[in-house]
């Protein structure tokens, strides 16, 4: 059973793996040729810097050790296996043919990113082969394991923090444009996070290391990915198909997700803000605009409910 399930969840999504691979490859190959081909590279003496012998996430002016592309595809991959699998009823499929939920949702996920980790590995492998037999006459490329491993480590962590959230975040929205609007904004606004964060780090009381940051934002992406695994695979034992088409899955959910989009919406404008009259505004302007999403169903069903009775 175990194996068929492996079978029936690889014919589902091997288009999509590799569209991913092929994606991947394609977009560090072209910026390889990028790099090796700009005007600045016929000067440089060497392709990777000095910093590549510290244990830092290394990032020069013409190689990346883990590139963002390989990030791109793990946030791309979260958003589009669950969704797919939902809006495909394949979920409903598997559910009906006798497989537990639990194990279709780790399995799922176990295989998701084993291809992903694979995808990274021939990625890197071919990245870096292409760095070294086009690099320019003349023209050093070495590289050191602190620099590799560090940038290995932080990008796979960056890349799975980044698949579980678009993972859990397909798992509970059923609405597909609504899902992608949610999450590029969630997305985009975590490097507001990371803006306001660093500084307060860097500074007493905490006065980190840009050593000791680095890691500690791995732990954090490690930490949340394993929360929102579990907490998804709980969800998914739970959840139910009725719901789906509706912005959020699981209706107990409405309230928690309401107080979090209210709290950290304000705390990312207002923060830094010494004028409390833009901070009630902003406020505001989130209770009104977070109601209105996550309860516009039920908006919008009171007021053709109020057009039905004004008609007749």
């Amino acid at each position: 059973m175990h194996n068929q399930l492996d079978r029936l969840i690889w014919r589902r999504h091997r288009r999509l793996f590799l569209a991913l691979g092929a994606l991947a490859l394609f977009a560090n190959v072209v910026m390889v040729i990028i790099a090796l081909s700009s005007r600045q590279t016929a000067g440089a003496h060497q392709l990777v810097g000095a910093s590549i012998h510290h244990w830092a996430t290394y990032k020069g002016d013409y190689f990346t050790a883990y590139s963002y592309w390989l990030i791109f595809v793990y946030w791309l991959a979260g958003l589009l296996l669950m969704n797919q699998d939902l809006k495909d009823n394949f979920n409903q499929f598997l559910f009906t043919s006798g497989f537990s939920r639990q194990r279709v949702y780790w399995t799922k996920l176990r295989q998701s990113l084993v291809v992903l980790l694979g995808i990274s590995i021939v990625t890197i492998a071919v990245q870096y082969s292409l760095y070294w037999l086009m690099k320019p006459h003349g023209v050093s490329f070495t590289l050191a394991w602190p620099g590799l491993l560090t940038s290995w480590i932080s990008g796979l962590a960056v890349a799975t923090g980044l698949f579980a959230i678009c993972w859990f975040a397909a798992l509970i929205i059923g609405q597909t444009g609504a899902l992608i609007v949610t999450v590029t904004g969630f997305t985009l606004s975590l490097m507001s996070v990371g803006a306001i964060s660093q500084p307060i780090l860097t500074n007493r009381p905490f006065s980190l290391s840009g050593s000791q940051l680095t890691w500690l934002v791995i732990g954090v992406w490690l930490i949340a990915a394993i929360i929102l695994f579990v907490w998804g695979a709980v969800l998914y034992q739970h959840l139910s198909l009725e719901h789906n088409g509706e912005y959020l899955m699981v209706p107990r959910l409405k309230r928690p997700v309401y107080l979090v989009f209210v709290i950290y919406v304000t705390g990312i404008f207002s923060w830094g803000d010494t004028n409390w009259m833009a901070d009630v505004v902003t406020f505001l302007i989130t209770v009104i605009f977070g109601y209105a999403w996550l309860w516009r169903p039920r908006i919008g069903e009171r007021l053709h409910q109020w057009r039905a009775r004004h008609d007749g």
